[in-house]
């Protein structure tokens, strides 16, 4: 948990600093999968998928 913290606390700043310059990040993706799953009364419980491909793009203001 502490691990997470940290990486949340590292994306918030990195955000607060685009977003005083006005910057936009694209990401391109090529067949991304993604599967999600959470843990319910001690069982894994698939929650679906996603398929990408394509751009994201983020703009911070």
């Amino acid at each position: 948990m502490a691990e997470e913290q940290e990486w949340a606390n590292l994306l918030g700043e990195i955000f607060e600093k685009l977003t005083q310059k006005h910057a936009s990040i694209t990401y391109d993706f090529e067949n991304l999968e993604m599967k999600g799953q959470v843990e319910k009364e001690n069982k894994i419980v698939p929650t679906g998928s996603v398929s990408l491909t394509g751009k994201l793009t983020i703009t911070a203001q």
